[in-house]
């Protein structure tokens, strides 16, 4: 994560110039890829925006196994946490007041 952070930290953000996070988790992680542990994820649990937005079917198959839904297939923060926000998947702002000892 310090690799990431460093990363997104060398790249000219700003209004003008978004720019994306994911080349420089890509950048961070083949520097440190001898250090990391990675691990493949179930499907089931980990599905891919595709699959869980364009296929219905599929998604009451397996509904009640996800734990985090990739928004991958959308461009733009805006927009994907619109896209959550459609789908009742976006709880943060409903949330963000609170802790697990209760609201703040």
């Amino acid at each position: 994560m310090k690799k990431w952070i460093a990363e997104l930290q060398s790249q000219p953000w700003s209004k003008a110039k978004k720019a994306n996070d994911q080349p420089g988790f890509n950048w961070a992680l083949n520097k440190t890829a001898g250090e990391v542990d990675l691990y493949l994820l179930t499907q089931a649990a980990f599905p891919t925006g595709g699959l869980y937005f364009k296929n219905k079917t599929w998604m009451q198959e397996t509904k009640g196994m996800h734990v985090i839904i990739h928004n991958n297939y959308i461009t733009g923060f805006e927009k994907e946490i619109k896209h959550f926000h459609d789908f009742g998947l976006w709880l943060v702002d409903d949330h963000a007041l609170e802790s697990p000892l209760g609201r703040l």
